[in-house]
């Protein structure tokens, strides 16, 4: 099995970071019990509802009359915090989620590539335009005329791009990006199956069409959008050299404290080296904010040098919260990158943090410290994992690690930015246990052999 060591002290390097005491630590991440005056149960439920799904339905009942009765204590404590509203009608409650930087956290797998991102735009901006040409009650749409307005829509002021950059559903690629924008919003409610089935139309069988209706959650998720915030964060993500600077968004004007809010509640951490200014109000505020999210949803607050983030107890969350665990192979990979980062840190192979606790490397300097962590430790791993190329692999545990505030880029230079995130997690396979080895005589040169072999067993997973 893998043992996980979470979290691992401070930094890379240790011998470079001035942290906390370990008690002013403790005191942060958990308030102590004189101090921590719960709300209520019901309160605290409803606030961690809200947080961690993004829509809550009326058909879910309970959750629903909860989040509704205690609506305006709700309001009023992201009022003073956050400055996010809830939007709410008699079917759809939403905590609308306004960014602070580009970087919003933990994203769903489902939606793996940019242009399924880019599907799920284009989805909403067919909803949209439904309402705007009279024909808001009529909310069925053919899959088939859907994919037909998206073609024709990307292709628009793109003449001379690369075809990629355009949408073309005679490409099975294409295709697939759009069923998993499909899936997403089918999953959030936002669309309901009327007839056909859409792996038909995906692999294009007889002329197979799918039958759509979109509910009030897509008529909210449009409703939320904020045109100048997405023009920003669109600018931003068009320009090549900002892959790897800090991500704050110049256009929000809130105060520091409510965008270490923000960046604390949306995940995976608040970095010092995206909002510095937000970073010491946070430090600033430090025993409140903690005593504050204990209060109101019983989760921790952990304060690095580098970075800050809430820590839930293990298993409780409900939401879109992606962290690493022993159990998938690629989070295992994740875990083990990490250890083999800090030992090339450590040893002085690789370049020391930067001020902000950020490791700049190569595409060659990962590939090559995958390809020694896929040499030692590649037996471990499922048969799916060991029979993947390389680059495969290692795109899918890049993916990992972006997901949960590691890794960003590469950057078009092949530039990645490594996180102070990292120095968090370390991990090792356990080895098997010894064999008891009947008592009987053996000779010298039998014994000396049987001991070698057991140092050179691999470490393995029961």
């Amino acid at each position: 099995m893998i043992e996980q060591k979470l979290p691992e002290a401070t930094s890379y390097v240790h011998e470079t970071v001035e942290e906390a005491p370990d008690e002013q630590r403790s005191e942060r991440a958990a308030p102590s019990a004189t101090r921590f005056q719960p709300p209520g149960a019901d309160l605290i439920k409803a606030h961690v509802a809200l947080m961690e799904r993004e829509v809550v339905l009326s058909g879910q009942g309970d959750v629903f009359r909860l989040v509704q009765h205690h609506y305006h204590r709700l309001q009023s404590w992201h009022d003073q915090h956050t400055g996010w509203r809830i939007q709410r009608s008699s079917t759809v409650i939403r905590l609308i989620r306004q960014l602070s930087a580009t970087t919003p956290g933990y994203i769903y797998e489902r939606l793996r590539e940019p242009k399924d991102f880019a599907c799920l735009t284009w989805i909403l901006w067919y909803a949209e335009n439904r309402q705007l040409n009279g024909r808001g009650n009529d909310q069925q749409f053919l899959l088939s005329q859907l994919a037909e307005q998206i073609q024709e829509q990307s292709a628009q002021g793109h003449e001379g791009q690369e075809s990629g950059a355009i949408f073309d559903f005679r490409r099975p690629s294409d295709r697939y990006n759009i069923q998993r924008a499909l899936q997403y919003l089918e999953g959030l409610h936002g669309l309901q199956l009327v007839d056909g089935q859409t792996r038909e139309w995906v692999e294009q069988r007889d002329n197979a069409d799918v039958l759509y209706e979109f509910t009030d959650v897509a008529r909210s998720l449009v409703a939320a959008l904020n045109p100048l915030l997405v023009e920003e964060v669109a600018a931003r993500l068009h320009e090549p050299g900002t892959l790897l600077q800090p991500t704050l968004l110049s256009g929000v004007k809130i105060i520091p404290l409510s965008r270490a809010w923000r960046a604390l509640l949306l995940g995976p951490a608040l970095f010092r080296f995206d909002d510095n200014e937000a970073f010491q109000a946070l430090l600033a505020h430090a025993d409140i904010v903690a005593n504050e999210i204990l209060e109101t949803f019983v989760w921790g607050l952990d304060i690095r040098r580098d970075y800050a983030c809430i820590v839930r107890e293990s298993g409780t969350s409900s939401g879109p919260i992606s962290v690493l665990t022993p159990y998938g192979t690629n989070d295992q990979i994740a875990l083990l990158i990490c250890t083999a980062i800090k030992e090339r840190v450590t040893n002085s192979l690789w370049p020391a943090p930067d001020a902000y606790g950020c490791i700049r490397v190569t595409t060659e300097d990962m590939a090559e410290l995958f390809y020694a962590v896929r040499e030692r430790y590649g037996e471990n791993w499922g048969s799916e994992a060991r029979g993947k190329s390389s680059q495969s692999l290692l795109s899918d545990v890049y993916r990992k690690m972006r997901q949960v505030g590691m890794l960003r880029g590469p950057d078009s230079t092949g530039m990645m930015l490594i996180l102070p995130l990292v120095a968090r997690y370390s991990a090792s396979y356990e080895k098997p246990a010894q064999e008891v080895v009947p008592a009987r005589p053996k000779s010298k040169a039998k014994a000396k052999q049987s001991s070698s072999a057991k140092a050179n067993t691999l470490p393995g997973m029961k």
